[in-house]
């Protein structure tokens, strides 16, 4: 019997490559647009939103995703630092969340199919 996603240990799952399509932007440093996923399985081809917060994928595009250029990490916002919430890691599961303190990222990238 396989175990639900949530009770997967941390270093079971697999690192999540996305691309930002449709909608893309870059202005000083920071960028965002529509966050696609590029890995493999059954989640390639889907978009990153949430669903009251939690990171979720779905079958169309939703909500843009910012990324804001910190200096030595990058926040993440669904939506705008002004009109949206930041990302956050609650547990190990990654959460947009109103009125709350950014997490810091450190972003790489890599070939996408």
């Amino acid at each position: 019997m396989q175990r639900p996603e949530h009770e997967i240990a941390l270093e079971e799952r697999q690192t999540l490559f996305v691309k930002v399509a449709d909608g893309a932007w870059e202005e000083d440093g920071n960028w965002g647009g529509y966050l696609q996923i590029t890995s493999g399985g059954h989640l390639k081809g889907k978009w990153i939103d949430s669903i009251e917060g939690w990171v979720t994928p779905h079958d169309s595009k939703l909500d843009g995703v910012s990324f804001y250029d910190m200096g030595t990490h990058y926040q993440i916002w669904q939506g705008t630092r002004e009109r949206g919430r930041p990302l956050v890691v609650e547990g190990d599961t990654l959460r947009f969340v109103t009125d709350a303190t950014p997490a810091r990222f450190n972003l790489s990238e890599a070939p996408y199919n």
